[in-house]
């Protein structure tokens, strides 16, 4: 059985119905995309320290003034041509997520994040809901640790998410919907010993995204699938989160 919402307030019902939808719509939405428009984009104190750009073609990207103008054309879904993957260096290292510190609450940070014009305005609009973002990378993807399961005849009894700045978190499994031979699936759990919290991952051919609300310990993240090998993590404002705004 998935994890019961038992116990949780009105708001937070609605907050978790909304990031367990938008977990699997992001995946779906990635993949669509991508075969469609070349992948559109779907994802505390906000760190405060001087962030060095890399010295690529992505540090002279202007901010796309004259894509805004046009909006719902195919230009905003396509990929910018300077798109790089891995934008920043990893500053800390685990034994399965590598953190970066650029604040990807910063606009100059977010061009490098975005693939296109759309995501960019999605993230700066979004900044009114959120309080962190950070790009993570990760060496081992759900679908490579969920085939291994499968082919081992095993099952899932716990895994580890990144939180912000270093942070790991184990989940307890309690439910599993693995597909493909574990190439997609989901993945419902709990953080040990929080009754109230519930934790959902989603992945398909190393890309994932999760979410981790866990109201006792005021955790609240989302993080949303980048590219192969990297994800969005965000600390939210459960308050506003998904919810219009202007």
């Amino acid at each position: 059985m998935k994890p019961s919402t038992k116990g949780f307030p009105v708001s937070t019902l609605g907050l978790i119905v909304l990031l367990v939808i938008g977990v699997a719509v992001v995946l779906v939405i990635l993949g669509s995309l991508r075969k469609s428009l070349s992948k559109a984009g779907v994802l505390p104190v906000v760190l405060k320290q001087a962030v060095a750009m890399p010295t690529n073609p992505l540090a002279q990207r202007a901010k796309p003034q004259a894509v805004q103008s046009t909006a719902g054309s195919a230009t905003e879904f396509t990929n910018w041509a300077n798109f790089q993957k891995h934008p920043f260096p990893p500053a800390l290292q685990g034994s399965n997520y590598q953190w970066t510190m650029a604040d990807g609450t910063d606009t100059n940070v977010i061009l490098h994040l975005a693939h296109n014009s759309l995501e960019y305005q999605r993230m700066v609009t979004e900044n009114r809901t959120i309080y962190r973002r950070q790009l993570v990378y990760f060496s081992q993807g759900f679908d490579a640790l969920a085939q291994q399961t499968l082919q081992n005849g095993g099952v899932l009894h716990q895994i580890a998410l990144p939180g912000l700045d270093g942070q790991v978190f184990s989940v307890d499994v309690k439910n599993t919907d693995l597909r493909d031979g574990g190439n997609r699936g989901q993945i419902y759990g709990q953080l040990p010993g929080q009754p109230d919290s519930m934790v959902t991952v989603a992945f398909f051919n190393n890309r994932e995204a999760f979410t981790i609300i866990s109201p006792h310990d005021q955790i609240y993240l989302q993080a949303e699938a980048h590219e192969p090998g990297e994800i969005v993590v965000k600390s939210i404002n459960p308050q506003i989160y998904g919810q219009p705004q202007y």
